[in-house]
């Protein structure tokens, strides 16, 4: 027999009495009677096998390694650094990637089989753009914060990063040699806060990537054409136009080549007018309600202006343009919203609360959650934008007013204009909608993404510049989700992705301050062109499976079926079987039943939420999802999407049915009664093929006739409060640190249905 000895160098570890690591990884040693035929160079390499197999990261084109370390430690989060995983720590000009040292921390041992957090990122990396912060945690547990351009001269015992998706990770180097200890501290400090946008991975990733211009989805706004076209669809083109007098960025930089003023305004007049306004923002249309009321916006004359009779020429356009006599609403968002200090101090004191890997620190924090929350004032923050559109939307829809939001810059009016085009048009509550109405309204209109997102680091940048603005905004997008829950063709999860893209630094859309910022990155080098992919291009970075949780079942349910119809259709067919109907047993208790049209009410065409503080709800998908004690596990928004999504489902299937029925009585009606009798056998096979429908999809993630066996397979492994992001603590092993709950449902349920099977199967 062969003596066997067992090295424990493995990559799970779990932390015994006195901080003692136990590994639990096995390499064979070979018996001394093999020793005649392996060489001790080949012994040592088997016995160093562990660490020696180097995995290296999956790289994007245009990224390359700049540190690595080995032996690295990933803790699990709230597990006091007592479980996680082993393996090498690397840093590229775009992201920080953690690799497992060896297959065994991957499920079935195979890492091919893994479902990535993203087409762009494994689970376990974190892009550089993503770090909020950084604190190095030396010997003797001294913690400092590692600023932009601070060097590193002691030895980190761990790393903790927080980052700006609201997630914490921690990464110990007590096995890690010497020497890369402080190479992976200082690559990570350094890349993780550029001094300019050059220093971007983008740059990179866009010299080697080549995106068509019929890759970017329609409409960007950055043609004459798809600004009259919207003018077009909200019936408005005889009032205003679509100017040019910006053409290479001459008039003003802030503002797009092309945007919308009043018909009776020239160009000459917008480049006369432009250097007394703040930023040289003119006043610009934004939205025509049908009433032909509008909502411009404009920033303030400059105070040393002596030329303020241009702000009323300007204005006296807009009010001319409106169709009516009545005076313009004038709305100073700077004293109506939130400033940007506020939103900044806001944001601060909610990662104050929201950012800990410490079950301890939660736990104590817990009992003073409320008040917490309160002293943070966010909440309040997004009431008061709330309260503000809503002021804009009644003056438009009830006195048929324009409104003027006024602001210094271009951010809370980013806010109030697309938080009241939502409200008073349902096309921007569809994907596709919602996504032209960020590109118009952020995006070209020159809301600075690359300074309020923090993507770049500069000394003579202040704090109140890196203020989330578009935070706030998604925030606000989900308190009119919630209350109005079948209005929105999207799920809270799309908006929580789309802070998450907007902080990736990779997109075009998000990347930028300003169209002509974006024209001079991506066309600086003439030799080599930049092209970065758009946002809105989902299937770039995501899975179908992925895609498929950004839609609302209930929207689905609401606009896609006539409910009436296939309520009637099945009281008629109970009717005709002489079966009695549920109403009428109990019609003297319920009254007569109402319509599916007056269940749901009406298809609201301005939605008017309430704002009082009782109804202003905390977010916590997006900021609580990395918080395993706060998980609701089996329950929260989660498992109520998955009934809705297995309910509209039933409404597929049954409508589906119902049609099928009703083509084949109609067939059987049309043939002649001998002609059918002599041809029975032949015809029913020939019926059967004729009205067989192809099953239309519910375009859900939990849906298709195999719902049923997926539904019982949908446990607490799968389904918590922060589903498709975290699992349950409890099944925190070192699978679930490699991939998420996401990947876990899809590797262990069959959800794929053919919908040319027959109705009946």
């Amino acid at each position: 027999m062969s003596r066997r000895f067992k090295s424990y160098i493995g990559n799970n570890f779990e932390m015994k009495e006195k901080g003692k690591a136990t590994f639990q990884s096995y390499i064979d040693f070979p018996d001394q009677e093999e020793d005649d035929k392996e060489s001790n160079e080949e012994v040592e390499k088997n016995a160093s096998a562990f660490f020696d197999n180097l995995h290296e990261p999956r790289k994007l084109q245009g990224e390359s390694k700049v540190a690595e370390a080995d032996k690295v430690l990933m803790f699990a989060p709230f597990s006091d650094r007592k479980q996680g995983v082993i393996g090498h720590l690397f840093v590229t000009n775009f992201k920080i990637s953690f690799v497992p040292a060896d297959k065994s921390s991957y499920p079935d041992g195979d890492n091919s089989q893994v479902v990535m957090r993203s087409k762009l990122l494994e689970n376990t990396d974190i892009p550089l753009t993503f770090v909020d912060t950084i604190y190095q945690v030396s010997s003797g547990a001294r913690r400092r914060r590692l600023v932009p351009g601070s060097s590193v001269s002691t030895t980190t015992k761990y790393l903790e990063i927080y980052c700006k998706d609201f997630q914490v990770h921690v990464f110990g180097f007590r096995f890690a040699p010497q020497d890369q200890n402080k190479q992976i501290t200082d690559a990570i400090a350094h890349f993780s806060y550029p001094t300019n946008d050059s220093l971007l991975f983008a740059r990179e990733f866009g010299y080697s990537s080549q995106f068509e211009d019929g890759d970017q989805p329609d409409p960007q706004f950055l043609q004459k054409d798809d600004w009259e076209k919207e003018l077009e669809r909200l019936q408005c083109q005889g009032m205003w136009r679509v100017a040019d007098a910006n053409i290479g960025f001459e008039m003003s930089i802030g503002l797009p080549e092309f945007f919308v003023t009043p018909i009776n305004i020239l160009n000459a007049d917008l480049a006369k007018a432009c250097a007394q306004f703040a930023d040289k923002r003119l006043p610009t249309w934004c939205y025509t309600y049908v009433n032909g009321a509008s909502l411009v916006r404009m920033s303030h004359v400059l105070p040393e202006s002596d030329f303020k009779i241009l702000e009323e020429k300007m204005l006296n356009a807009v009010k001319q343009s409106s169709g009516n006599e009545k005076d313009l609403l004038i709305c100073d968002l700077g004293r109506m919203c939130p400033s940007l200090q506020d939103v900044k101090s806001s944001v601060d004191k909610l990662k104050a609360i929201v950012l800990t890997d410490s079950a301890k620190d939660f736990y104590s924090s817990d009992a003073r959650w409320l008040s917490s929350l309160e002293a943070t004032h966010w909440l309040q923050h997004v009431a008061a934008c709330l309260n503000t559109a809503n002021h804009v939307v009644n003056q438009m829809t009830r006195d048929s007013q324009t409104v003027v939001l006024k602001e210094t810059g271009c951010d809370l009016s980013c806010v109030i204009s697309c938080l009241a085009q939502l409200q008073l048009d349902p096309e921007f509550r569809t994907i596709a909608g919602f996504q032209s109405l960020v590109q118009r309204e952020w995006v070209v209109m020159g809301h600075p993404f690359q300074l309020r997102l923090g993507l770049i680091w500069a000394p003579d940048i202040s704090e109140a510049e890196q203020a989330p603005v578009f935070l706030l905004f998604l925030d606000c997008v989900w308190q009119l989700l919630q209350q109005f829950p079948s209005s929105f063709a999207f799920s809270e999860t799309y908006l929580t992705v789309l802070w998450d893209t907007a902080n990736l630094g990779l997109f075009d859309t998000f990347l930028f301050n300003n169209c002509r910022h974006r024209k001079k990155f991506l066309s600086e080098n003439k030799l080599s062109m930049v092209t970065l992919p758009s946002a809105w291009d989902w299937k770039f970075q995501l899975s179908d499976e992925q895609i498929l949780l950004f839609n609302n079942p209930l929207y689905r349910l609401r606009t896609s079926y006539d409910l009436d119809y296939v309520v009637d259709s099945a009281k008629t067919a109970l009717h005709s079987s002489g079966d009695a109907r549920r109403e009428n047993s109990y019609s003297f208790l319920l009254g007569k039943p109402r319509s599916s049209t007056e269940i749901f009410g009406l298809q609201e065409v301005v939605l008017k939420p309430e704002v009082t503080a009782g109804l202003i709800k905390f977010w916590s998908q997006c900021f609580l999802r990395w918080i395993i004690p706060a998980q609701i596990v089996g329950g929260g928004n989660p498992s109520q999407y998955v009934q809705q999504c297995i309910l509209t489902e039933e409404v597929v299937c049954l409508e589906h049915k119902l049609s099928s029925l009703t083509l084949q009585l109609q067939n059987q009606l049309m043939q002649p009664p001998l002609q059918q009798r002599q041809r029975e056998g032949e015809d029913r096979n020939n019926t059967d093929m004729t009205i067989r429908l192809t099953r239309p999809s519910s375009g859900l993630m939990f849906g298709a006739t195999g719902y049923r066996s997926s539904s019982m397979q949908l446990s607490a492994v799968y389904i918590t409060s922060s589903f498709p992001f975290t699992l349950a603590v409890s099944h925190h092993t070192q699978h679930t640190l490699i991939c998420g709950p996401l990947s876990q449902y899809l590797k262990d349920t069959a959800i794929d249905h053919n919908y040319m099977q027959d109705e009946n199967d």
